[in-house]
């Protein structure tokens, strides 16, 4: 039986997948395969449907990259999302069924026919990417990462705040049916509210009319009111869902690099900006993100090593890899970080967990309510 939190994840799947599209990805549904059949793709009971080696596998959210660099199959994206308490970060049993999934996908190769034999080859690369609105255990970033699984935590991240605040707002009254088939109503609702698909909206008489208003109103304004969307790769291995209200001035990036620094504030929410620049300039802005401690943690225990802080630096924190719309033209530009960004971060993070801990009378050594 559908929970309330499941509902909740697949709202915020489709919000994860609409951001998407703007850095240039597209949504592949179970709709899509009547107008365009893919081999290894259906449409099951409960939606899209992938072939595995094994098995087959039910996918609620995979995406396509519009653009496949060379030497490199199209890539397809599976998404998953997780929207929990605040208290509650993602553990190791997401990522270790991801792991299984993606792995079986990976190997269902497709046969080709050449003129004397038949050979088989991937039709696809497959990467799997998990978005969590409260963090990840430890255990399930060592695991992911062991297993290049993508996690994207938008704890603390400002701009994505009224998104997550609406999606909680849904809850059991929004719902007039039970079951599997009330988390595909939800979906299909929001997915064709948030792509202004109005001619005949799916699932009506599956919510109720608050259910119908929160789609309607707060949980597809917020997401639309986040208009500048982009994903990075922090050295190529840790990946960044940057987000602002309005899209990124063409002003800023008349180079493909651009110097940086952070900038963090008592509440723990954190953003780039260009580096000697004033905020009333025109190449002024801001890039939200958040970053899982335990990559921050890297760097942590080595302070009293200068040079050991210095190499993990340039190996694990110098650059980002930024792609996105920038004046309605598809950009990757580099994002140069100040050095002493990441010592900023990790400070920050101490001492707001350790207010947290004396707020709760736990101590200064109290227990890490980031774990």
């Amino acid at each position: 039986m559908a929970t309330i939190t499941q509902i909740r994840g697949a709202l915020l799947e489709e919000a994860v997948l609409f951001l998407l599209e703007k850095v240039g990805y597209v949504t592949v549904d179970a709709g899509s395969l009547a107008s365009r059949p893919v081999e290894g793709m259906r449409s099951g009971h409960s939606g899209l449907e992938v072939r595995g080696r094994g098995t087959w596998h039910q996918l609620d959210a995979l995406a396509l990259w519009r653009y496949s660099p060379a030497f490199m199959y199209p890539l397809q994206l599976i998404v998953e999302a997780k929207c929990y308490s605040s208290r509650r970060p993602v553990g190791v049993e997401i990522p270790r069924n991801a792991v299984g999934v993606l792995k079986d996908i990976s190997e269902s190769y497709f046969s080709f026919r050449g003129r004397q034999r038949t050979f088989q080859a991937p039709r696809y690369n497959y990467v799997a990417a998990i978005f969590s609105t409260s963090g990840f255990s430890r255990g399930a970033v060592e695991y992911a990462v062991a297993h290049q699984v993508f996690l994207i935590q938008y704890e603390g991240v400002p701009v994505i705040q009224p998104l997550i605040d609406a999606i909680f707002e849904f809850d059991e009254e929004c719902i007039s049916i039970r079951g599997q088939n009330a988390i595909a109503a939800a979906r299909r609702y929001y997915r064709a509210k948030l792509t202004e698909v109005e001619e005949s909206l799916p699932d009506r008489h599956s919510l109720t009319e608050k259910g119908r208003d929160l789609l309607d109103g707060s949980i597809a304004e917020a997401c639309r009111q986040i208009r500048g969307s982009y994903f990075g790769m922090l050295q190529g291995r840790w990946p960044m869902h940057l987000l602002r209200t309005a899209p990124l001035p063409p002003s800023a990036f008349l180079q493909d690099t651009v110097k940086c620094e952070v900038v963090g504030n008592d509440q723990g929410e954190w953003t780039f900006v260009p580096a000697n620049t004033q905020r009333s300039e025109n190449r002024w802005f801001e890039l939200e993100f958040s970053l899982p401690q335990e990559v921050a943690d890297l760097v942590a225990g080595s302070w009293d090593d200068p040079v050991a802080v210095a190499n993990i630096k340039e190996e694990y924190f110098s650059y980002i890899d930024l792609s996105g719309k920038i004046g309605e033209i598809r950009r990757n530009i580099r994002l140069e970080l100040d050095r002493d960004w990441i010592r900023k971060y990790i400070d920050g993070r101490r001492v707001r967990i350790r207010g947290q801990s004396e707020d709760k009378g736990l101590g200064s050594n109290g227990t890490d309510l980031n774990p």
